[in-house]
C-alpha cells in the first residue's frame, strides 16, 4: 500500500535525503501515466500498429484526469521532489516506447481537460513554492485506509495537511475548531472537511 511504502521509504532514510527523492509518474521509458489511469490492463497490450492510434475515449478520458489530479497532489506534497515528464501535465497519451515519446500537443491545448489539467499543475508548482512544508517539511501520517491517505507536512508555523480518497466520502478526524485554508479550492473550513470520494485536497492550518 502507498501507507506502507511511504513509511517505509522515510523511515529508512534521513529527512534531508527523504525530501531530496525524486518523485516521479512517469518517464521516457513507461506508458504515459494518462493513458494508464485511463487503460483498463488488456488495454495497454497490443502491436505497435495498434496503439500508434488507440486513444482513450471520452469517458475514460475523465477518468484518468480525475485520477491524475489525486496523483499529481501526492506527487507534489509528499516528501521529495516532483519531477514532472513533459505533457503528463496536459494529459498527453501515449502506450510503451515509441508511443510515451510524442511531441508536446502545441495544437491541441485548446481542449478543455487540457487546460483543466494545465491549471491544475500550475496550481501544485506554486504551493512548493509558497509553501515551504511542502519542500523541507516533516512528514507524519494522521490516518489511512485500504482507498485513502492523510498526512501532515509541517515547517515551523507553516503546517499542511494532504488528504486523498479513492474510496467513500469522509470526514477529517481533526480538533473541533480548526481553521482550514483550501489552497486547492480557495476555500476556507472551520471543523469539520469532508473529503469526497475521488478526490484530493491540501489545507493549509491558519488557526
Amino acid at each position: 500500500s502507498l501507507y506502507n511504502t511511504l513509511t517505509e521509504i522515510y523511515s529508512s532514510y534521513p529527512e534531508i535525503v527523504s525530501n531530496k527523492l525524486m518523485n516521479i509518474l512517469g518517464t521516457h521509458d513507461t506508458e504515459r501515466i494518462f493513458t494508464v489511469l485511463g487503460s483498463d490492463f488488456e488495454e495497454l497490450e497490443g502491436s505497435n500498429a495498434q496503439l500508434s492510434v488507440r486513444r482513450l475515449s471520452p469517458e475514460k478520458r475523465e477518468k484518468a484526469k480525475k485520477l491524475l489530479k489525486i496523483a499529481s497532489v501526492l506527487q507534489y506534497t509528499v516528501f521529495g521532489i516532483p519531477s514532472l515528464y513533459y505533457g503528463d501535465e496536459v494529459g498527453l497519451e501515449g502506450y510503451h516506447d515509441p508511443f510515451c515519446r510524442m511531441p508536446f500537443p502545441w495544437n491541441d491545448m485548446e481542449n478543455e481537460y487540457r487546460q483543466e489539467l494545465s491549471e491544475h499543475y500550475k496550481k501544485l508548482g506554486e504551493l512548493r513554492k509558497t509553501q515551504t512544508a511542502l519542500s523541507d517539511g516533516t512528514f507524519k501520517f494522521l490516518g489511512h485506509s485500504e482507498n485513502s491517505v492523510v498526512f501532515m507536512r509541517k515547517n515551523g508555523e507553516n503546517e499542511i495537511i494532504v488528504a486523498a480518497n479513492r474510496g467513500e466520502d469522509f470526514t477529517l478526524d481533526i480538533p473541533k475548531n480548526t481553521v482550514f485554508y483550501d489552497l486547492l479550492n480557495d476555500k476556507e473550513y472551520t471543523g469539520n472537511v469532508t473529503v469526497k470520494s475521488d478526490s484530493a485536497l491540501i489545507l493549509k492550518v491558519i488557526g
